[in-house]
């Protein structure tokens, strides 16, 4: 993203309103104490659970917890574990977002060559610069103001301030980058949301973006060692208290689950769907932990539809894409009210599949 800018023409600074800030404060606050307060009964709980599960006297003597089985200990400090995590990763991030809503900032300059944005949330917060040559739309603002790429990622500038702020931000960068809500030539751009690559033989291969391969790989390697650690103290417990039916079967399941787990880790081994693309057919592979299980249509055309779904006396418009094969029609996405998006998928998906793409909307 390295590209000579020209001087800014454009640029705003967007924080929240005053009466948001002193709400969030105040739930700040609120929930300070309430997480702090869990998170103390929570270790505390867990701190009693591991003291018994490490101390080698057998659970026959012992005056508190008597008899309780290694499955007991075992799970009950998985269990806290568990709650633990969610409680501390909601907690942290319902935090971040009170604490930016009090002190955050969102920078935005354009030129007519690109935007530059940066996401104040304190101290080393990231300055970034894109060029609108990498830009493919500038989607209506919902809650914030984004810029879908090229590549299909999608990027937000800025959360902050008001409404007619955001859409102030978004008129400018429509005028400024010449886009509009919708890519001037969607068949050249990635759908929202996906990503692409392109095998040995020419294939091309269509899958909902996978994120942080990495991230993934480094907490399911985590879970894999709690699994593992677990079974091992399962068998420590029953060197001490003796064997039982359910110690074992535990043992075996968490072994079970950490091989798994790991498995999973491996970047290449993680699970997902895939769509393989030829002329005149589309191929639904699953990668999972074995060989890959595929499903091939041959798709003689592609077409758009709008259904209505009804909940609590509101009638909602509901956009699908379907093919047609010649065993009969299936649906292939669906987006809720998000039309655009649908019909970038089928704008993508045509000419790659070398068929025609119904607009004709049916009830």
């Amino acid at each position: 993203m390295a590209e000579a800018r020209a001087v800014p023409v454009w640029q705003t600074r967007l924080k929240a309103d005053p009466q948001r800030r002193a709400l969030h404060g105040a739930m700040l606050l609120v929930w300070c104490a309430v997480g702090l307060g869990g998170l103390k009964l929570g270790l505390d709980l867990l701190v009693e659970v591991l003291r018994v599960s490490f101390d080698p006297a057998p659970m026959g003597l012992r005056s508190d917890m008597r008899n309780v089985q290694a499955v007991g200990l075992v799970l009950g400090g998985l269990a806290l574990i568990a709650f633990l995590t969610v409680w501390l990763v909601v907690g942290v991030r319902v935090g971040r977002f009170f604490l930016r809503s009090l002190w955050g900032e969102d920078q935005v300059s354009m030129d007519t060559r690109g935007v530059t944005w940066r996401r104040w949330n304190g101290p080393g917060s990231e300055r970034c610069y894109l060029p609108f040559t990498e830009v493919a739309a500038v989607p209506k603002p919902i809650g914030g103001v984004e810029l879908q790429l090229h590549s299909g990622r999608v990027v937000r500038l800025a959360s902050l301030g008001l409404s007619s702020e955001h859409d102030a931000l978004w008129k400018m960068l429509c005028t400024l980058s010449e886009l509009g809500p919708t890519p001037l030539e969607p068949e050249k751009s990635v759908p929202r949301g996906k990503e692409t690559l392109t095998l040995p033989d020419g294939v091309v291969v269509l899958r909902d973006d996978r994120g942080d391969v990495a991230q993934k790989a480094w907490v399911r390697g985590g879970v894999a060692l709690l699994l593992m650690s677990s079974a091992a103290m399962v068998g420590w417990r029953q060197s001490i208290d003796g064997l039982t039916v359910e110690d074992t079967l535990l043992a075996v399941v968490l072994v079970a689950a950490a091989i798994w787990a790991g498995l999973n880790a491996l970047p290449a081994l993680q699970a997902r769907w895939e769509w393989e693309l030829r002329p005149g057919s589309l191929e639904r592979v699953w990668h999972g932990l074995g060989t890959p299980e595929r499903v091939r249509h041959q798709v003689k055309w592609l077409e758009l539809r709008r259904t209505e779904s009804e909940y609590d006396g509101s009638t909602w418009e509901v956009f699908s894409l379907w093919i047609r094969t010649g065993s009969g029609q299936m649906e292939l996405s669906q987006a809720g009210s998000q039309r655009s998006r649908m019909e970038h998928l089928g704008d993508w998906l045509a000419p790659r599949l070398g068929v025609r793409f119904k607009r004709e909307l049916e009830e």
